[in-house]
């Protein structure tokens, strides 16, 4: 999935940074999730603990890190007598029986009632059809929590692979992108088993600091003034399924309560401090780029505030290159690697 600040191609380096400082560690948090390729990398390695405000997210942690094997849907598999991925990919949208309002078709695709062209009407059709089947048959008990979520986070990777968008849900394209013609199909996510208590959790980050423990913390929280809940809010919409109020031409869901206060430059600064602080994790590694708007003088002084001055570290990997605009001067980006060990 396309995500604001991915670490995907940087994984490798990453590790790379964890293992040069951390020896004999058994748990890692990766506290601000996202789409949690990160958790999902290191859980070869450790027990992991993500988290992320977002539901969306939390419903890929659910299933990739929570979960340590693909569920099996036996009970499921004797009822309707399918495997539920092919079930769902072949559902019959035009004979459906919808018990609720199929709210996505009504709002993000084009019909009588809306003129946005996140999706083709198909596909938004179907994506009711399939989250209102996952639903039943929890309410049924036909799939447990495990299987629940795994089949929505297969709905959810799903959606930006015929999504009519530039790269984030801030905006629709004005005319049909070639992938967004594509039939719906189901993603069947790796899990990977490390025979741990992995743990998820859905909540503001300098809330859950205090409730958990381990040995390392990696902090990559949101880096500019982009809120990611207005970029991502169709995905948390199927997620969510709750019929929320929405406005504009966008059909934006409020999302002032969760707004982060790491993308105010105002508030970034003391919100980051109280993260270190109260963090109780022997080891701390923070991931920043330099377009943030927290500098590297001030990262570093609030981990040597509240770790061990001797043990900084900060390494610059070089990330991409980009221009504003044709003919403009080519700007170097760098990810920022802080480590720190805890007072």
């Amino acid at each position: 999935m396309r995500f604001i600040g991915s670490k995907s191609l940087l994984l490798p380096e990453i590790e790379k940074f964890i293992k040069s400082h951390v020896k004999n560690a058994g748990s890692l948090c990766d506290i601000f999730s996202g789409t949690s390729v990160v958790a999902r990398y290191f859980k070869k390695d450790y027990k992991i603990i993500s988290n992320d405000l977002l539901h969306f997210s939390y419903v890929l942690q659910k299933a990739t890190i929570e979960n340590n094997a693909r569920p099996t849907y036996k009970k499921l598999i004797e009822n309707i007598g399918l495997d539920p991925f092919v079930f769902l990919n072949n559902i019959d949208i035009d004979g459906f029986k919808f018990e609720n309002t199929p709210f996505i078709y009504e709002n993000y695709s084009p019909n009588l009632k809306s003129d946005r062209q996140y999706l083709t009407s198909n596909n938004a059709l179907k994506i009711d059809c399939i989250r209102q089947t996952i639903e039943k048959w929890q309410l049924n008990e036909l799939i447990n929590n495990d299987e629940y979520y795994y089949l929505l986070a297969g709905l959810i990777e799903a959606i930006p692979y015929v999504s009519n968008i530039a790269g984030t849900y801030g905006a629709f394209l004005k005319h049909w992108d070639k992938r967004a013609l594509n039939d719906l199909k189901l993603v069947e996510l790796d899990v990977l088993t490390n025979d741990k208590n992995n743990e998820s959790f859905n909540e503001n980050s300098n809330e859950l600091i205090y409730k958990i423990s381990g040995d390392i913390i990696y902090i990559d929280p949101p880096y500019n003034s982009r809120q990611y809940a207005p970029n991502y809010h169709l995905l948390e919409t199927v997620s969510r399924y709750d019929t929320p109020e929405i406005s504009g031409k966008t059909g934006l869901r409020d999302y002032q309560d969760i707004k982060s206060k790491y993308c105010s430059k105002r508030e970034v600064l003391t919100t980051f401090d109280n993260l270190i602080e109260n963090a109780n994790f022997k080891h701390i590694v923070v991931s920043y780029s330099t377009e943030g708007i927290m500098s590297i003088s001030d990262i570093k002084k609030v981990l040597i505030k509240h770790g061990n001055k001797s043990t900084y570290s900060m390494k610059k990997i070089s990330y991409r290159r980009y221009k504003h605009k044709p003919g403009a001067v080519k700007h170097d980006l760098h990810e920022l690697l802080f480590y720190i060990s805890k007072k």
